[in-house]
């Protein structure tokens, strides 16, 4: 069923019941096994955001996942980690086994320090890449971890939830050694893959300002370069060579899929979903859409109904 409007959970209760997920632990933690709720949660998410940190572990089955303009494809040996306010959606393939958990802002409230050092992550960086394939010793040491978490978080210990912090923070560790081991072998094009995050980061972000409607305009791969001190020439080409896409090319993939979400998620009609994003006429959104999808957007909300 369509919502009036864009859809956006506050709190991690309310995202539990949209996705038909357990009930959390608390209001600000979840922690479960991915096999715990394979007869609830729907094979296909809506497209929507959250304010909550996500990061979990695949063992077997096979999930297609899609954050902002990056797609992955997710299965045994998969550790993913997602910060707040992606636009994303998700299509189980094949039934899961694994771990997954949610956690908040709040969730550190009385520990602030920790959760700067959180933010500061390269796995929790908004440009959302977060997503290795580790091998079956690679996958132990995570998998440890999460067991030792679920035993914690179901205990009556009165301190459970200041040694779940504890342990958050060990997992983080090991997910930071993680990052660095599996992206060591970018180091000799580092200039260019650091200007493609960059990017990546700018664009998730001026999507989210976009979204909120604290932008009059969508940027063009002029001002996108202005940002990032670099030519507008040098920014497609290296695009080209670490994504395979043009600056225009992935402005353009990014605007589609925010006009997709707003078609299935919403009852907006086509010409509020061109003012929102900032189209001066409908049918400039109508001929943009249409020519980076092969059908009206009229269709496609037909075919998503």
């Amino acid at each position: 069923m369509k919502t009036p409007d864009f859809e956006v959970f506050i709190g991690i209760t309310k995202l539990m019941q949209a996705l038909g997920l357990p009930d959390p632990h608390s209001p600000d933690f979840q922690l479960y096994r991915f096999e715990e709720a394979m007869r609830t949660r729907p094979a296909i998410s809506p497209v929507y955001r959250s304010d909550s940190y996500i990061f979990a572990l695949i063992t077997s089955g096979k999930l297609a996942f899609k954050v902002g303009i990056s797609d992955f494809m997710m299965q045994a040996g998969s550790l993913y980690f997602l910060s707040p306010w992606h636009l994303h959606q998700y299509h189980r393939l094949e039934d899961l086994t694994g771990y997954v958990c949610f956690f908040n802002d709040n969730f550190f409230a009385a520990t602030p320090e920790g959760l700067h050092t959180i933010r500061e992550l390269p796995m929790f960086q908004l440009e959302g890449r977060a997503v290795f394939d580790l091998s079956a010793d690679e996958q132990k040491p995570f998998i440890d971890l999460f067991e030792l978490m679920l035993k914690e978080v179901n205990s009556t210990s009165a301190c459970r939830w200041e040694v779940m912090r504890h342990l958050l923070h060990i997992f983080f560790i090991k997910g930071q050694e993680t990052y660095k081991i599996h992206t060591h072998t970018i180091t000799d094009h580092a200039k260019n893959y650091r200007l493609s995050r960059a990017f990546e980061r700018l664009l998730e972000e001026h999507f989210l300002l976009l979204s909120k409607g604290r932008t009059g305009k969508v940027f063009t791969v002029n001002e996108f370069a202005e940002q990032l001190n670099v030519h507008p020439n040098h920014l497609s080409n290296t695009l080209r060579k670490e994504l395979g896409k043009s600056a225009k090319q992935l402005i353009n993939e990014r605007l589609v899929f925010e006009a997709k979400s707003l078609l299935h998620t919403t009852e907006l009609s086509v010409t509020e979903i061109a003012y929102r994003l900032r189209f001066d006429e409908p049918t400039n959104f109508t001929k943009f859409f249409k020519k980076s999808t092969g059908i009206l957007p009229r269709e496609y909300r037909m075919q998503t109904a």
